[in-house]
């Protein structure tokens, strides 16, 4: 495989490398810079302030004027004589004060004393008030400056090499008089703008060689050839910043003689673009009719990211570098299995293995890695062993000899194989498994086949005793104090999940039924467990239910227990919560009748029994009285034993029959359903009720019958003494529940 230097080589010019250009290596050269410290005295212009403009501009028409003076011009109070009513004002007499000191310390004026009774200009001043500028001196001001040895283009040298690792050189072959200001002043604007600065003024003089110190960076020329004109291009890459520069770049590729010498040192011999070495024929088109599509995306300013997976997808061939770039991308393809075998290690292999790891551990494909024994990174490839022993499904072995690298994904029952191809390249040159091929290997092919079943046959006996004596182990003692996780079925089904590609093995197939089977008893017990654990959740709450007064309060309390109960459990249990369900949604429809105004439709047997129910039931109600059981009770009148009774209902219900609760309806008996006998006396009360459907009605009646018919239409049949209840709870739940946007008048 390919080195950890490549690699990087490989990512940096991924971005800038054409699809038919092959990277074909790279060329090692010198480069060669100087830094050098000075001190000088340096001059710093610094803008006008208005107030400097003002005073500069009046001493160029007065040649001298006092602060007083100067003062009385700008409408200032800094004068204190109370005869000529003047008062002197200390924040305006201070505020001009320390302008007129700070063109003093800029030695654009004279004060004359301490008091600036004689102010006039300098002749630096006067020099300079006509540029707006004042100055400020520095005396041994310390600078650093670079020196490009080898492109003697100074002006880019602190940009390209400040921070640029590099060995420090004895010996400089460049004549630059490294104490010439002049020289210096050439290029220091690009180096030091805020020392050195024309435009703005700012410069310096009298400089001082402090110290200067020699250095050599090695860079990398990157060939890349073109499949088809075989001409090369160079790029230069910079190991600091790991990526290709575009400074040393330009200077290669415009100095021919550079880029000769460096690509022949390259390639011994003056090569000859090879026609009969290009590369077959279907991937030669593909590169073309590829990289064609990403030149017309790029020109129309269009993403070409699809292009690029296509790409990846479709070819045959793939450059060593870029495979290891896309390593875990290649393997995302794979549906099931995937053997990987490391000739050799870099830390750039050892970082996509991690990364591979951690996606293969998050899905339900089997990994199984052979990787060298490199005593190098001994800690990184015992890490991954460590991961890998810890997962469900990633297996690794480091062995002391690997032939060769190969990886095979399984895809639709076939395998995808990528391996060292030793395909030329238009260019004679010898480099050996440049490039990595792809090829499909059917079931058929049994040499391959047997190659991979060799290697699982190898991962078996290395893991399967010890996974098989763990995850027995950890069977046996598997922890029931957990049972109320709803993690812990998950667990347990995976706890043989390694073992499943060993599974085919004659030899360890009898051992896995085994756990298979400990593994499914744990699992029943586990569920019985969670089942008796919910049933007496359950019937506790249902118990709670009966028990409390049917209110919001209790019933959303109620609600949120069970919510919580449910969020533990798996979809298959929650069939064990449809009585407390039933019994919820019994209550909300109580609670929901007893929050609403009621229609409440009389039967006849209700009068007989309690003739005053007017008064029991109230004003706050809707009280129905049929036309039939108005019939019901006239005719009751002439049996003795219930004369009394139905002749003190009628009067009750005369009392009340003006009663703006009161009313009184004739059935409809098309209303109800068709196999309803509708010459039924029940079932002509039963239709009034229907009438009133959208009244929140409620049957009051003691006959069973017809309570149940009534419940069939989803209307709500009561006793007396269950009607009691409901009014009694609907005087509770109005005290308790009061609407919240309701408006106070």
């Amino acid at each position: 495989m390919i080195s950890n230097l490549e690699y990087n080589i490989y990512k940096a010019i991924e971005q800038d490398k054409k699809l038919t250009e092959i990277y074909i290596g790279y060329q090692e050269f010198d480069w060669f810079f100087t830094k050098a410290s000075y001190s000088a005295t340096c001059t710093e212009a610094i803008d006008f302030t208005l107030f400097d403009k003002t005073i500069c501009g009046l001493l160029q028409i007065e040649e001298h004027l006092s602060l007083e003076q100067i003062g009385e011009i700008l409408g200032f109070n800094v004068i204190d004589n109370p005869t000529e009513k003047k008062y002197k004002d200390l924040a305006e007499y201070e505020i001009l004060k320390e302008a007129l000191q700070s063109l003093e310390e800029f030695e654009m004026i004279e004060g004359g004393d301490i008091y600036f009774s004689y102010c006039t200009l300098t002749p630096t001043g006067k020099e300079y008030v006509k540029k707006g500028k004042k100055f400020k001196i520095h005396e041994n001001k310390k600078f650093r400056l670079f020196f490009d040895n080898t492109n003697n283009d100074h002006s880019k040298a602190k940009e390209n090499f400040e921070f640029l690792k590099a060995e420090k050189v004895y010996e400089n072959e460049n004549s630059i008089d490294y104490d010439d200001e002049d020289i210096l002043k050439t290029f220091a604007e690009h180096q030091i703008p805020e020392i050195y600065n024309p435009e703005k003024i700012n410069s310096f003089k009298d400089t001082i060689l402090q110290n200067k110190a020699h250095y050599k960076t090695t860079l990398f020329a990157i060939f890349l050839l073109d499949i088809n004109t075989g001409k090369h291009r160079t790029l230069v890459y910079e190991k600091t910043s790991s990526k290709i520069s575009n400074y040393f770049t330009v200077f290669i590729q415009n100095n021919q003689e550079f880029d000769t010498q460096y690509f022949n040192s390259f390639i011994p011999s003056k090569y000859k673009f090879n026609e009969k070495a290009i590369l077959n024929e279907k991937h030669f088109n593909n590169l073309n009719n590829f990289q064609d599509k990403i030149d017309v995306a790029i020109q129309e300013n269009e993403n070409f990211t699809q292009i690029i997976e296509e790409y990846y997808n479709n070819i045959k061939f793939i450059e060593t570098e870029l495979f290891i770039l896309k390593f875990p991308k290649f393997i995302e393809n794979s549906e099931s299995e995937i053997w990987l075998s490391l000739d050799k290690i870099n830390p750039n292999i050892l970082d996509k293995l991690n990364i591979i790891f951690k996606n293969i551990a998050k899905q339900d494909k089997f990994l199984f890695v052979n990787i060298i024994d490199d005593n190098t990174y001994e800690n990184e490839i015992e890490k991954l062993i460590n991961f890998a022993e810890k997962s469900k499904n990633i297996y690794m072995l480091a062995k002391d000899s690997i032939e060769d690298f190969d990886c095979f994904l399984k895809i639709n029952n076939n395998y995808v194989k990528y391996s060292k191809s030793n395909l030329s390249l238009p260019i004679e040159f010898d480099r050996n498994n440049y490039f990595i091929e792809k090829s499909i290997i059917s079931k058929t092919n049994l040499i391959n086949n047997e190659k991979i079943e060799l290697q699982r046959n190898d991962f078996a006996d290395n893991y399967f005793n010890f996974l098989y004596e763990n995850i027995k182990q950890q069977l046996i003692n598997f922890d029931y104090e957990k049972q109320h996780d709803k993690q812990i079925l998950s667990d347990l089904k995976v706890f043989t999940q390694k073992l499943n590609p060993f599974s085919e093995i004659e030899k360890y197939n009898k051992q896995i039924i085994n756990l298979e089977n400990l593994q499914n008893a744990q699992i029943i017990k586990i569920k019985e467990k969670r089942k008796s654990n919910i049933i007496q959740i359950t019937s506790k709450n249902i118990q709670e239910l009966d028990s409390s007064e049917y209110t919001y309060k209790n019933l959303e309390r109620i609600k949120s227990k069970i919510n919580n109960e449910k969020e533990k459990c798996f979809d298959f249990e929650l069939d064990l919560f449809i009585q407390v369900d039933k019994k919820i949604n019994f209550i909300e429809k109580e609670i929901e009748l007893i929050s609403k105004r009621k229609s409440i439709i009389i039967d006849t047997n209700i009068l007989i029994e309690e003739p005053n129910i007017i008064k029991i039931i109230g004003s706050n109600q809707t009280i129905v009285f049929s036309g039939k059981v108005i019939d019901e009770l006239d005719k009751l009148k002439t049996r003795k034993e219930l004369k009394e009774k139905a002749q003190n209902a009628i009067r009750n219900i005369r009392n009340h029959q003006k009663d703006k609760n009161i009313r009184f309806n004739t059935s409809k008996v098309s209303n109800l359903p068709d196999d309803f006998d509708k010459k039924s006396p029940d079932n002509m009360i039963l239709s009034v009720a229907i009438q009133y459907k959208k009244y929140n009605p409620v049957l009051l009646t003691n006959d069973k019958g017809l309570q149940i018919k009534s419940e069939m239409l989803e209307i709500p049949a009561k006793t007396i003494e269950e009607l009691k209840i409901l009014l009694k709870s609907n005087t509770q739940i109005t005290k308790n529940h009061k609407p919240k946007n309701k408006k106070r008048k």
